[in-house]
C-alpha cells in the first residue's frame, strides 16, 4: 500500500511575519504619508506601494522586480486593499501577489504570496531576455493561434517556475469555453499546454 503524506513547511517566523507554503503575512508599524513634490498627499495607492518598497529587503524583492498594480477590494468595514502583481524585468512573475491592507486609511499589514526565483534560475531567465532564442510578440502569437476563430481575452508574456524562459499565456473563448494556452517564447512557436476553464 503506497502512503501519501502532503507537508506543509512553515518556511519562516520572526515577530509578527510569518510564511507558510508560499502565502506570507507581515503586520507594519502605521506609516504617516509623506507629501509628495507637488505638496500634495499621496494617494492611497502610492501608500501602499510606498509600504511594500520599504520593506524589499523582507519581501526578498531586489532592483529588477518592480510591482504591477492589479485592483483594489473594499471590505464591510470600508477598508480597503490594494493587490499588486511583481515583474522580473518588466514581465509578470506567476504566484507572486502582495496586499497591502488598509485599517482606516493606514497601511497595516502585507500579505500575500511569493514563490521566489532563485539566483540560478534567474540567471536562465537573463539569458534567455538577452536573446539566447528568438523571442516572439503579440501579433506573432496571435497568428499562431488563429485569432480568427477564437475571441482573445487575455495576452500577455510570464516567468513561470516550471519553466526557465519567458512564456505566453493567453486566455481564449473557445465555443464559449475559457481555454488558457502557455505558448513557447520562441520561433516557431509550440504549445507547452492548455487548460479549460469549464464553468458548471
Amino acid at each position: 500500500m503506497t502512503t501519501i503524506t502532503r507537508i506543509l513547511i512553515l518556511c519562516g517566523y520572526l515577530g509578527s511575519t510569518y510564511a507558510w507554503g508560499g502565502f506570507f503575512h507581515l503586520d507594519v508599524d502605521a506609516i504617516q504619508g509623506i507629501n509628495s513634490m507637488s505638496g500634495t498627499a499621496p494617494t492611497l495607492e502610492q501608500q501602499a506601494r510606498s509600504s511594500i518598497l520599504e520593506r524589499r529587503a523582507q519581501l526578498n524583492l531586489n532592483n529588477n522586480e518592480t510591482l504591477l498594480f492589479q485592483r483594489v477590494n473594499t471590505d464591510r468595514f470600508g477598508n480597503q486593499h490594494f493587490r499588486f502583481n511583481v515583474t522580473y524585468k518588466g514581465i509578470e512573475l506567476e504566484k507572486m501577489q502582495i496586499i497591502a491592507h488598509f485599517d482606516q486609511g493606514i497601511v497595516s499589514s502585507l500579505s500575500g504570496y511569493q514563490q521566489s526565483l532563485s539566483p540560478s534560475f534567474k540567471s536562465k531567465i537573463d539569458t534567455h531576455l538577452n536573446q539566447e532564442k528568438p523571442q516572439l510578440t503579440t501579433d506573432k502569437v496571435l497568428a499562431f493561434i488563429n485569432k480568427k476563430q477564437h475571441k482573445v481575452l487575455s495576452i500577455k508574456p510570464m516567468i513561470i517556475q516550471a519553466q526557465p524562459y519567458v512564456i505566453w499565456q493567453v486566455q481564449l473563448l473557445i465555443n464559449g469555453i475559457t481555454t488558457i494556452y502557455r505558448i513557447s517564447d520562441s520561433n516557431p512557436p509550440s504549445i507547452l499546454s492548455k487548460i479549460e476553464d469549464i464553468q458548471y
